[in-house]
C-alpha cells in the first residue's frame, strides 16, 4: 500500500554535507529517484541508505537530466522535486499525505508552503521571499523544460494552495550559506543561462536588472532590513547584472579577440625592429 502516493526526484552532485539530512526528511515518500551527477565525495554513498534508486548522470549545471529520464522511470501519482538544499517539516509531510492520498482531491498541483533562506535569512521582505512553492505535482500534468530555473511547471488550473500551519512547518530551501557560496552559484548560473537560453536577449536582460531594482526599492522594501538587506539586495541586483554582462560579453567583441591582435601587433612591431637591426 502506498504510503504516500509521492515520488521524489533529486539531482545532486557532491552534497555529502547536506544529502542525510534532506532525504531523512522526505523518507515518508512512497520513492526516491536521485539522480547523481557523478560526485566525487561520499554523497552516493550517504543517499544509498534512503534513495530508491541512484542513477548515474553526466555532470550539467542545470537540471536537465532530471527532465530527459523522468519519463522513463515509473512513479507515483504524484511527483516532487526538492534540491539538496530543502528539508521538509514532518508536519507539513503529515498534511501533504492526507492530500495525496485522498481520492476526493480534486486538485493537481499544490503549492507548499516555503521558508526561503538566503544567506540565513528568512523574510517577508527578502527579494528571495517566496510564499508557497509549487512543485508536488500529479505526473499526468507536469510540464518539463530545459529552460534553468523553469524545469519543472505544470499544465493544469486546478492548484491548491496549502494554508499556513504554523511558521516552522514548511518546505525549507536553505541556500547561499554564505557570501563565497552565493556569488559562486551566481556566476555558475549566469554564464549557463546566457550560453543555453536562446531567449534570454540583452534587452530581456536589462529590463530583469530594471525590475530587481524596483523589487528591491518599492515591492519588498528590503532595505529597510538594515544592513540585513543591503547584503540582500546587492546579492539579488548582483544576480541579474550579471546574467546582463554574460549575455552583453558573448554578443560583442571582447578580450578573448582583441588581445590576441593586440599581442600580434606589438610582437610583429618587435620583429620588424630586430630586422631592421
Amino acid at each position: 500500500m502506498k504510503k504516500s502516493n509521492i515520488t521524489v526526484f533529486i539531482e545532486v552532485f557532491n552534497e555529502e554535507e547536506r544529502i542525510e539530512s534532506c532525504l531523512k526528511s522526505f523518507s515518508w515518500v512512497d520513492e526516491i529517484i536521485l539522480f547523481d551527477k557523478h560526485s566525487t565525495d561520499r554523497t552516493r554513498e550517504i543517499a544509498e541508505k534512503y534513495a530508491t534508486e541512484i542513477i548515474l548522470v553526466p555532470f550539467c549545471e542545470g537540471s536537465e537530466n532530471v527532465v530527459n529520464n523522468i519519463t522513463s522511470h515509473p512513479s507515483s501519482e504524484w511527483c516532487l522535486f526538492p534540491t539538496a538544499s530543502s528539508l521538509m517539516h514532518p508536519d507539513l509531510a503529515d498534511e501533504i499525505i492526507k492530500l495525496t492520498c485522498d481520492p476526493n482531491f480534486e486538485y493537481d498541483v499544490i503549492g507548499m508552503p516555503y521558508g526561503m533562506y538566503s544567506l540565513g535569512i528568512r523574510n517577508s521582505k527578502s527579494p528571495f521571499y517566496v510564499s508557497h512553492k509549487y512543485t508536488l505535482i500529479r505526473r499526468s500534468k507536469l510540464r518539463l523544460s530545459t529552460i534553468l530555473h523553469h524545469e519543472i511547471s505544470f499544465s493544469s488550473a486546478k492548484v491548491f494552495t496549502m494554508p499556513l500551519i504554523s511558521a516552522d512547518a514548511v518546505l525549507y530551501h536553505c541556500t547561499h550559506k554564505n557570501i563565497d557560496s552565493m556569488w559562486g552559484h551566481i556566476l555558475r548560473y549566469c554564464k549557463y543561462e546566457a550560453n543555453h537560453d536562446e531567449f534570454l536577449t540583452i534587452k530581456r536582460t536589462l529590463v530583469d536588472v530594471l525590475k530587481a531594482i524596483y523589487t528591491i526599492l518599492f515591492r519588498r522594501r528590503t532595505i529597510l532590513l538594515g544592513m540585513d538587506g543591503l547584503a540582500l539586495s546587492l546579492g539579488y541586483i548582483g544576480y541579474f547584472a550579471i546574467r546582463f554582462m554574460f549575455v552583453w560579453d558573448k554578443i560583442r567583441k571582447n578580450g578573448e579577440v582583441i588581445y590576441p591582435e593586440i599581442r600580434k601587433k606589438i610582437d610583429d612591431l618587435w620583429y620588424s625592429r630586430d630586422v631592421d637591426k
